[in-house]
């Protein structure tokens, strides 16, 4: 227990309380607060696993969203009040968090329990962890340092901008958080093809060389996904196209990549695909890509973030390769590897084995309209889920396709003991 609490309050055996006394207690408290207390002191800890009533699994993928309904209406308000959803899969249990981190705010992109939050009025970037109340601040956009940016980056979403508008923060890709000992490293998306990084020992953001074609002409590729790996820059285009740039030379052109033979489920004039870059569970750069169905006339989703995932009217199929380095060429795989599962999104993408967790799978949050997609690369048949079909607790449920948070993979920690 925290060693400034009164010693009387310090020696009390919590767990040998009556266990209807002990609920009433734990009702009071959120998800996250039930994960600090069962942390930070062990007779509680005892009382939450013999409850287990909010108790969420540390370490294990859970999804955040807004905040679960009780009648099926709009969630506006939870942005104002900070509330959000929060779902453990491998259990199916959902839970309303609240945190002042998240009032007025929205997040846009995240690894393990750290967010990267803005207002959404306004491009103010910041790191928070939900789980210790961490919060650091990111440098400001206008930090960037060329000689073509005349107006500041908006953020993409469907309050603070116009769907057209020049430049927009399109998400920030948080590579490494502040808990690293070589502390946070972070990619920023901007449309027109502008990819910036900064860390923690910059202060500023760092605008990354554009390629160029075959007659040495300077484009702007539309960037769909980042990845740090092997001390270098990642993106990939939308024709899969991968772009590499050396982190110490970041004003150099990058070496490209030509883009894997990827096998279209359909072709049809209405089919397109989006991608995502991981990292093997063997420590391979992976290239995921999913194929689906595009309506006619594209409307923007409900989402806070739009975002080329929204594209989606039907989802076709999923196809992964990883890079071969020894001779730069890819090849189509069917395991990710030691029997893990993927987790990619608008997170920073994990691999790993959980209980009631489908091994060997690919789980994706946020695409088409649908919470989460997941593909089993054993040869089954896609599985949808959505979360308004799970079992929730109090009686609570899920608007039906109408989240204003973007879903997006979460892996809350519990933090150090302070026994």
């Amino acid at each position: 227990m925290c060693p400034h609490c009164p010693a009387k309050f310090r020696s009390v055996k919590w767990c040998e309380l009556h266990e209807d006394l002990c609920g009433k207690v734990v009702e009071r408290l959120d998800a996250l607060d039930v994960l600090n207390f069962s942390a930070t002191c062990g007779s509680w800890k005892s009382v939450c696993n013999r409850l287990q009533t909010k108790l969420i699994k540390s370490g294990h993928p859970t999804l955040l969203s807004s905040r679960p309904d009780h009648d099926g209406s709009r969630v506006e308000k939870s942005i104002e009040e900070g509330t959000f959803g929060l779902h453990d899969i491998s259990d199916r249990k959902s839970f309303c968090v609240h945190s002042k981190f998240l009032q007025d705010k929205m997040w846009i992109g995240g690894k393990d329990d750290w967010l990267v939050v803005t207002g959404i009025d306004r491009c103010e970037l910041s790191l928070v962890n939900l789980i210790t109340g961490e919060s650091v601040t990111l440098p400001s956009l206008d930090t960037i340092d060329d000689a073509e940016r005349k107006e500041n980056c908006d953020l993409e979403n469907t309050y603070a901008c116009e769907l057209y508008c020049k430049r927009r923060l399109r998400r920030v890709v948080l590579c490494q958080t502040p808990s690293s000992r070589f502390g946070y490293i972070a990619i920023a998306q901007i449309s027109v093809g502008w990819i910036a990084y900064t860390t923690e020992w910059d202060n500023a953001w760092k605008l990354l060389a554009h390629p160029t074609n075959w007659s040495d002409f300077t484009y702007h590729p539309f960037y769909m996904d980042a990845i740090l790996y092997d001390g270098k820059i990642y993106a990939v285009e939308g024709d899969g196209t991968i772009f590499a740039w050396d982190m110490y030379s970041h004003r150099e052109h990058p070496v490209m990549i030509s883009a894997p033979n990827i096998i279209e489920v359909e072709e049809e004039e209405t089919s397109d695909q989006v991608l995502y870059l991981a990292i093997s569970p063997r420590d391979e750069l992976m290239l995921i890509c999913v194929h689906g169905k595009v309506p006619p006339d594209y409307k923007p989703s409900s989402r806070m973030l739009q975002s080329e995932h929204d594209w989606f009217e039907e989802i076709s199929g999923m196809t992964v390769h990883k890079f071969l380095d020894s001779d730069g060429t890819w090849e189509q795989i069917h395991n990710i590897g030691l029997d893990q599962s993927l987790f990619v999104g608008l997170n920073y993408p994990f691999c790993g084995t959980w209980s009631g967790i489908k091994p060997n799978s690919v789980y994706v949050s946020n695409l088409a309209e649908w919470d989460i997609m997941v593909f089993d690369m054993d040869g089954a048949e896609d599985a949808v889920f959505q979360m308004q079909d799970y079992p929730v607790v109090d009686d609570v449920r899920l608007p039906d396709g109408h989240s204003m948070r973007t879903p997006m993979w979460f892996r809350p920690t519990r933090p150090s003991t302070l026994l």
